[in-house]
Parts: structure tokens; C-alpha cells; sequence
């Protein structure tokens, strides 16, 4: 279902298996709780609409790999600030490191959609810490004092499975998908106590209803989601992708549960000026060659932050869904309603 291509990453790889649940291996940062105790810790608290946990398996470390060898000093890489070049010179999606590109959500699920045979259910768990190859990009790595960054290597099986919302088929499914997201996201933040922290096209699927306790949209991935009121994890790289990310994050800010709904608007507008053009929605209309987004993903993250922010204007907003396709301009509206909250 997915793999992850980057030199620093997770590695994270996606299998859906015979029963419709899905594997996914992955080398998580040990400064984080893993993925597996979030996910017992919401199913615990009564949390809805998140993936449950089937099984997991801790494979192996970094730690356990090099243990016995001897590392006398670190190897200073180039630290210095950079900036984002054009998305498309990088391979991917990241997500989690996501770079920038996921380039868009568009090139990854036109490439997963290639992969579907009929209604095979994906999940879309390109994650936020891949560094993309080519032109360097900034990067939310901060770096620490270790000599190198141990991670545990593990297998986790989650249900259910569904389809990235970016391969919404219609307006209806989309916003009934992203609604109950949030739904869901307010029960993992007032039942759980877990803040998600990485909301993004990548991490919220549609689902069946009849199998996802009624819900049409779930999220995924709590990777990078952290309990509430605890301290910095010491993970050295923060959370986010970079063009569904508040733009107070983007400046460092603490992330609150406003930041993350403030990700879900960025997704929306996304999926409605960026991805509807894949999804069959434009007709005879061509899409714009020089969209606005593009500077949500490139340049450096104060450029992103300034961007975001001036878009927000009523003006600047209406530019924005200026880029619809008109069989979506009846989402305007309610684009301007939340703008306001």
C-alpha cells in the first residue's frame, strides 16, 4: 500500500492483509511513545473514530543493532537553515518529513490509485519524517546530544482500513469523511487526552461505516501524537507536514488542539483547489498553472508562515477558491464560515 522512499525516514511500509486490516512497519524515535500505546491508551479512554490495534510485534533497535560498537564522536552534518526548492525535484510525500511534497497529494494517490484494483481499501500512512532526496529542504530535525538517534523497529496491525481522503470520489464523501475526522479527533483530545499533532491528507481515510462504528472518515497515525500537558519527547524532529501545518507551528509555536484544526481547513482547501483537478471534477476546465498553494510548500518556513497567514484575508481567500473547479464552488460558503472560526 505505501513505502516510503527517503535516505532519513521511518521507513514506514504498508501492507493490507487478507482480512482487510493493515501492517505497518516502521522505526519510531524511542523519545516518543510508540504508536501502539497511543492507540490502547484511546481505546482505553473510549476514544471514537480512531484505528484500533489488532496486534503488534517489537522487532528490533538501532541499539540492539550497533550494540558492541564503539562511535567516538558525532559527524557534523550541515546545520544551517534551509529552504524549500521546487517539490517536484523530491521523491515524496512525506510526510512525516513529508516534506513538502507529498508534493502534493495529487502524485501519491494517483500512484496508490494506479496500484487499487476495484475497491480494494488503502490506507494512507505516508508519514511526516522523510527527507525528500535532491535539493536540500528545511527540515524539522533538531539535533541532540546522542551520537545517534536509537529507534525501536516494529510491526503494528490496525483496523479498519480505508481509502486516503484524497481519492474522495464525490463533494458529499469528502466533507462527510473530514467531518467526522474532526469528530473523531475531538474524542482522542477530550476522552483520550491525546493531541494528534499531524493532521494531513495523509492521516485521515475514508472509511465503511458499517465497519468503522459509523463513522465515514477515521484518523491515523498517532505517531507523532503526544498525551496532553506532558513535556517535549526529546524526538529530535517536529511534528507536521509542511503544507497542512498552523501557521504558529510553522513559527514553533506550542501545538494545541487549534492547530490542528486549523489543519483540517488547510486540508480542505487543499483537497478542493489541488486534488479535485485529479479526481474527476473539473470537466472540460483546466487547472491553474501557477496555483497559490505552491507557496504553501515552498521556500523557507517563515515564507510558508507568511504565506498561510496573508492568504487568510477574505481577499486572498477568495484567490484561493478562485482555483476550485466550479463543481465545487458550492463549498465556498462554508470555506468563508470557517475562515472565521
Amino acid at each position: 500500500m505505501v513505502r516510503q522512499k527517503a535516505i532519513v525516514c521511518r521507513g514506514t511500509t504498508c501492507y493490507e492483509t487478507q482480512d482487510s486490516h493493515v501492517a505497518k512497519f516502521s522505526w519510531a524515535s524511542d523519545k516518543r511513545k510508540l504508536e501502539v500505546e497511543q492507540l490502547k491508551l484511546a481505546e482505553a479512554m473510549g476514544v471514537e473514530g480512531v484505528a484500533r490495534v489488532v496486534a503488534h510485534r517489537r522487532i528490533t533497535t538501532i541499539a540492539e543493532m550497533r550494540e558492541g560498537l564503539q562511535f567516538s564522536a558525532a559527524h557534523r552534518f550541515r546545520g544551517e537553515d534551509v529552504h524549500f526548492d521546487d517539490p517536484s525535484t523530491t521523491t515524496s510525500t512525506s510526510s512525516k518529513r513529508k516534506s513538502s511534497s507529498h508534493h502534493t497529494s495529487d502524485d501519491a494517490s494517483a500512484s496508490k490509485r494506479r496500484r487499487s484494483t476495484g475497491q480494494k481499501s488503502k490506507l494512507a500512512t505516508v508519514l511526516n519524517d522523510q527527507l525528500p532526496i535532491g535539493n536540500t529542504k528545511p527540515s524539522l530535525y533538531t539535533p541532540g546530544e546522542d551520537l545517534w538517534e536509537n529507534r525501536i523497529y516494529s510491526c503494528l496491525v490496525v483496523s479498519p482500513a480505508g481509502r486516503v481522503i484524497s481519492e474522495f470520489r464525490s463533494l458529499k464523501e469528502l466533507l462527510e469523511s473530514e467531518r467526522d475526522a474532526i469528530k473523531a479527533h475531538q474524542s482522542l483530545y477530550v476522552k483520550g487526552k491525546i493531541l494528534h499533532r499531524d493532521i494531513s491528507s495523509n492521516n485521515i481515510i475514508i472509511t465503511n461505516p458499517e465497519t468503522a462504528d459509523g463513522f465515514k472518515g477515521m484518523l491515523i497515525d498517532l505517531d507523532l501524537a503526544k498525551v496532553r500537558d506532558s513535556g517535549p519527547s526529546g524526538a529530535r524532529h517536529q511534528t507536521g507536514t509542511m503544507q497542512f501545518m498552523a501557521v504558529e507551528v510553522l513559527r514553533k509555536t506550542d501545538h494545541t488542539y487549534r492547530h490542528d484544526l486549523e489543519s483540517f481547513f488547510f486540508v480542505l482547501l487543499w483537497m478542493c483547489a489541488r486534488q479535485a483537478w485529479s479526481n474527476g471534477f473539473a470537466g472540460e476546465q483546466k487547472p491553474p498553472k501557477d496555483s497559490l498553494l505552491r507557496k504553501w510548500e515552498i521556500g523557507s518556513f517563515k515564507d510558508i508562515a507568511d504565506a498561510k497567514e496573508g492568504h487568510m484575508t477574505v481577499n486572498s481567500l477568495e484567490r484561493i477558491m478562485g482555483e476550485f473547479p466550479e463543481a465545487l464552488d458550492v463549498v465556498k460558503p462554508l470555506c468563508f464560515g470557517l475562515r472565521t472560526i
